[in-house]
């Protein structure tokens, strides 16, 4: 689903092992070969394991600059599986064979793409319980070539007709009964396919319904037509940020949350459910201005980088820990000034930088990520760098580590 978003923010490649290493990740089997080791016809094969992430988080995403405010926000349900044989082991770790410290991984842009697609392994439903936020997020499903996707199945049509709003916005207006609610467009995307005009097909974020046969959504590319009979529509959940979206937000801090998969796909999973137990999500942090600012400002000369969140803001008890992702792409990078948050596809390599620590018994935590890690992301040929400081409650692990909580997202252009 990360691929299909209009923001584009990747969260799942950033959010990968967010806090094990059961990710796909796991380095190659180096255990010694049997029989003659001059005789290369004696050479075992490595066998292939397969590890998953789940996460669900209210991403927010800052505007660019330093202030700290904010460009909107909203759920990311992420589902990735993958391959031992698809994507690379670490290149550097503080602590091998745990979850903690600091990690570096660099992919080739066919590494990259499996650690985002993945591989089907069956349905992961998503439940919310508790709280003022019951956020529904539908049965969510492995599409090849894009990943798990969470539609609304009683959205999904054909035909409709676009007007261009105001603002960058467009509007969809379907036939029939009227397929639109609150439960299937607050804080959902638009998904359309099919159409004449090339600049209409996509995912958008709905900002709107305005009746049940009609939802305005962020497209400023629209432009006026009536769709194909063979254009196909359905509403997506869990994608990402709605813009201009404020607090409280879609998550609710008292959420109670369950992850539940049905084995299919590759069968390497049969079914199980991760819970918060009788915890919940971590709490939405309060991270001071010049901390956040530095999610937006990542050093380019390979100095140490420490983010920090109060006392006040990450408070004791709050969150499982903190997790701090950096990941570069060197594709280029669209020319409008309004798109600073788009990570394009790696155009020779993507470097990531994952710094993990468990929250302990006080409040408050400093993450910081040593110079030798930021040399790898000045020396990546970054052409744009996204930071995400994680606040979650772990839900599991070993081979598939869940999370759930909160996030806050920038973006460095150099």
């Amino acid at each position: 689903m990360k691929k299909l978003a209009w923001l584009g923010l990747g969260l799942g490649l950033a959010l990968a092992a967010a806090c094990g290493d059961d990710d796909g990740n796991t380095p190659i089997d180096a255990s010694p070969i049997d029989g003659d080791p001059t005789d290369a016809t004696e050479i075992d094969a490595v066998p292939v394991t397969y590890a998953g992430t789940i996460s669900l988080l209210e991403a927010q995403v800052l505007n660019p600059g330093t202030s700290g405010t904010l460009f909107g926000q909203g759920i990311q349900a992420s589902v990735v599986f993958t391959a031992s044989d698809q994507v690379p082991a670490p290149m550097m770790e503080e602590q091998p064979g745990l979850p903690f410290g600091c990690k570096a991984w660099e992919y080739t842009p066919a590494q990259a793409a499996a650690a985002t697609v993945g591989v089907d392994e069956g349905t992961v439903t998503f439940t919310l319980t508790g709280g003022q936020a019951q956020h529904n997020i539908p049965t969510c499903a492995h599409q090849a070539g894009v990943g798990y996707v969470c539609p609304h199945t009683n959205t999904a049509g054909t035909g409709g007709t676009v007007v261009v709003g105001g603002g960058g916005t467009a509007t969809l207006t379907v036939g029939g009964s009227g397929p639109y609610n609150a439960n299937n467009t607050a804080g959902k995307y638009l998904s359309i396919a099919g159409a004449t005009n090339a600049t209409n097909n996509g995912v958008f974020p709905i900002v709107a319904s305005t009746s049940p046969n009609t939802v305005t959504y962020v497209n400023p590319g629209a432009v006026a037509e009536t769709l194909p009979g063979t254009a196909t529509r359905v509403n997506l959940a869990g994608v990402g940020p709605i813009p201009n979206a404020t607090d409280p937000g879609f998550l609710d801090n008292d959420n109670a949350a369950s992850f539940a998969l049905a084995m299919g796909g590759g069968g390497h999973f049969a079914d199980f459910t991760m819970t918060t137990g009788v915890g919940t999500v971590g709490d939405d942090p309060t991270v001071e201005a010049a901390e956040a600012s530095k999610l937006n400002n990542i050093p380019l000369d390979g100095s140490e980088l420490s983010v920090a969140c109060s006392a006040t803001g990450c408070p004791a008890g709050s969150a499982s820990g903190t997790i701090l992702n950096i990941v570069t792409t060197d594709g280029t990078i669209p020319g409008s000034a309004q798109l600073f948050f788009v990570m394009p596809p790696p155009a020779t390599k993507r470097v990531q930088v994952r710094c993990a620590a468990l929250q302990g018994a006080g409040a408050g935590q400093t993450i910081t990520v040593p110079a030798a890690y930021m040399a790898l992301i000045q020396s990546s040929g970054a052409t744009r760098i996204q930071a995400t400081l994680i606040r979650p409650t772990l839900m599991g692990s070993d081979p598939v580590t869940a999370i759930a909580g909160h996030a806050l997202v920038g973006f460095t252009t150099p």
